[in-house]
């Protein structure tokens, strides 16, 4: 009984390797979310530089002449709700 509770050499690792991998997503998660606040900046940087060069109608005009553009992002991995439901 008590030497299931003893830490071994490869249990202090398999907790160390736990608490790794964690921390690298908890990294990889900061990342992207400071990719996606740069790129917002920068869009908004843009755009009010635009503004102040051009003015603001023309810069109006060219924003209703664009086409909207769809953001191609992931598939819908989940499946709909209505399949747990029971619905046919």
């Amino acid at each position: 009984m008590a030497t299931k509770y003893i830490l071994t050499p490869e249990k202090l690792a398999e907790n160390e390797l736990r608490d790794t991998r964690l921390a690298l997503y908890q990294a990889e998660r900061q990342l992207l979310e400071a990719e996606m606040r740069v790129d917002y900046y920068r869009n908004v940087l843009s755009f009010l530089e635009a503004i102040s060069a051009d003015g603001v109608e023309k810069v109006a005009d060219t924003q209703r002449q664009k086409p909207s553009i769809q953001l191609q992002g992931p598939q819908r991995l989940t499946p709909e709700l209505s399949s747990y439901r029971g619905a046919a």
